[in-house]
């Protein structure tokens, strides 16, 4: 028995030990997080992490304690939650759905919930929130895009109505870049310019993640599968193409892509992807195969936040 405790421990030191000594786990076995399965991460202006599960709501953390924000105690009425977001006046918003679908805003103090009768739609599922420089927020999912201006909604004018928004960005300067189901999508100065495998160099069809760089060049993320997915970077009518064929990408999905001013993070079914525009270098928190599926990443002073179906990890490069 007591040989048995001690491989368990030297085990558990070997995961953050071998590919990151400055990593710290927090999972039901050492904390109060209420399930292990999170699905999305963000930091608010106090330092408070909100984190989204898949079956029990919204949690807290404020370094200490985690709290439960549910259908039975708040105005989030649903058990999945997913995508959460701080805007730059500091307010959370939750997308949260099963049972009941809504987005809620907290701006520190106080709850509201938007319905789908508020936001005049029939159907909505998020997947994705961004601000633009003039303080817009715009919600991507099932039914195209969201606008949210001065407490009042509206709809972005897209190409086509059968778009199932995956991720969505906006450069300094207004382009939209809308990654989707069956392609890419970028409006800029008013129009609108579709990208897909059959006339484009798109490396997959499903585009799960779209991120700005500061420079203007485009970081686009695939859907995974069995094709050369990873990771493109477009540069005016130039691509770059990163994925397992070429480079140390662990893994054809990338899912979120987030900047801490000198390091670009990406979430992938296998890992996570640190990338400085010259170097990847794959980061594994535990060993054995389908161990490592990153679902969301956020970026706080230089310590990465990592939301993955086995935990919370704290990640300080």
């Amino acid at each position: 028995m007591k040989k048995n405790l001690i491989l368990t421990f030297l085990f558990s030191i070997s995961i953050f030990f071998s590919y990151g000594q400055e990593a710290k786990l927090y999972d039901k076995s050492n904390s109060s997080i209420v399930d292990n399965d999170l699905l999305s991460v963000t930091i608010d202006n106090n330092g408070n992490k909100w984190i989204g599960t898949s079956k029990f709501g919204l949690v807290k953390f404020d370094g200490e304690k985690f709290t439960t924000f549910n259908k039975d105690n708040s105005k989030i009425k649903g058990d999945y939650i997913s995508p959460v977001f701080t805007d730059s006046k500091g307010n959370v918003w939750v997308s949260f759905s099963q049972p009941n679908d809504g987005i809620a805003k907290y701006d520190g103090s106080t709850w509201i919930a938007f319905t789908e009768k508020d936001l005049d739609v029939e159907k909505f599922s998020v997947t994705s929130i961004c601000e633009d420089k003039q303080g817009r927020l715009y919600f991507g999912g099932s039914n195209g895009v969201l606008i949210y201006q001065k407490e009042k909604w509206s709809k972005l004018t897209m190409p086509r109505n059968d778009i199932i928004v995956r991720s969505i960005d906006i450069d300094t300067n207004g382009t939209i870049a809308i990654g989707h189901n069956s392609g890419l999508l970028i409006q800029e100065n008013g129009q609108w310019k579709e990208f897909t495998e059959e006339n484009s160099e798109l490396r997959l069809g499903t585009v799960r993640s779209v991120k700005y760089k500061t420079n203007g060049e485009l970081f686009v993320g695939y859907g995974g599968g069995f094709g050369d997915g990873g990771f493109s970077i477009i540069k005016g009518n130039n691509w770059m193409h990163f994925n397992k064929t070429n480079s140390k990408v662990p893994d054809h999905m990338v899912r979120d892509i987030e900047y801490d001013g000198k390091n670009y993070w990406m979430a992938t079914n296998n890992g996570v992807i640190q990338f400085n525009d010259k170097e990847i270098k794959p980061i594994l928190f535990r060993e054995g195969m389908f161990k490592n599926t990153i679902l969301d990443i956020v970026v706080e002073n230089g310590i990465i936040w990592v939301a993955t179906n086995f935990g919370l990890i704290k990640y300080v490069p």
